[in-house]
């Protein structure tokens, strides 16, 4: 008998514990995991690659905000020779690491409204070009736009040189608005 009363008090307290355990971390283990990954607030994030050629975004909405036009690259590679690859190095004394072909990634964008080429733009042939640089990844500034409520868009980027060594770097296009990078 002082056994089974023993028993019952044991299993209430156990099923009480463990619903207030289950309760405490249920939201933690059903939510699901956001990617790591620095532009949450992007509206475009597609893996390239940057064999020369044209790669287009799928068509994306956007607020009225000016946007950048972005390529991420992680470092598999020594930094500052991702820098020169990637055209990101600051001034001459920085282009030591560079090769004679450097930069690789060098591309002509357009932002598209249908069938319609609203802006355009270039990245310089140059080693020095805009770009931030975080602990992981390198991300290169390809040009601006300013994009407009109820409007939908493509930006189509146009990789004028075989950038395809980078290609280990994960590349992704990445389409941001301007503040939030």
């Amino acid at each position: 008998m002082l056994s089974d009363v023993i028993r019952a008090f044991l299993f209430r307290k156990f099923i009480l514990h463990g619903m207030a355990i289950l309760l405490l971390f249920a939201p933690a283990t059903s939510a699901k995991r956001r990617p790591d990954h620095p532009y949450r607030y992007s509206v475009v994030d597609v893996p390239v690659s940057l064999a020369e050629g044209t790669v287009q975004t799928p068509a994306f909405s956007v607020d009225s905000h000016w946007y950048w036009i972005l390529v991420q690259v992680e470092e598999p590679l020594p930094f500052n020779r991702m820098r020169c690859m990637i055209g990101t190095v600051s001034g001459p004394w920085d282009s030591s690491y560079c090769k004679s072909d450097d930069p690789l990634l060098r591309a002509d964008w357009t932002v598209w409204d249908g069938e319609q080429v609203l802006y355009r733009g270039s990245v310089p042939n140059d080693l020095a070009g805009a770009g931030i640089f975080t602990n992981k990844y390198i991300f290169k500034f390809l040009g601006k736009f300013p994009g407009e409520a109820g409007r939908k868009y493509v930006v189509k980027v146009t990789f004028t040189k075989d950038g395809t060594p980078l290609d280990i770097a994960n590349p992704h296009l990445i389409v941001v608005p301007i503040g939030k990078e």
